[in-house]
């Protein structure tokens, strides 16, 4: 049976997240909804996530299908 665990990347990346999504809202000001570009910036930061965790799952796998 193959063992799949999380690697630091993973975690370093989730950890980034969930720092986002707690302390993202903590620099917007109380009264005023965030600017436009706040949207576009979370969704290329999420876009970037997601491509490099794509990337760091198919270097795992090449590496235990290899080895």
């Amino acid at each position: 049976m193959e063992d799949f665990s999380f690697g630091i990347g993973s975690i370093t990346m989730m950890l980034l997240v969930v720092a986002l999504l707690f302390l993202g809202p903590l620099g917007m000001p109380p009264v005023q909804p965030p600017p436009a570009y706040i949207g576009l910036v979370f969704a290329f930061v999420l876009i970037a996530i997601y491509v490099y965790l794509s990337h760091a799952s198919k270097c795992v796998m090449s590496t235990i299908s290899s080895g």
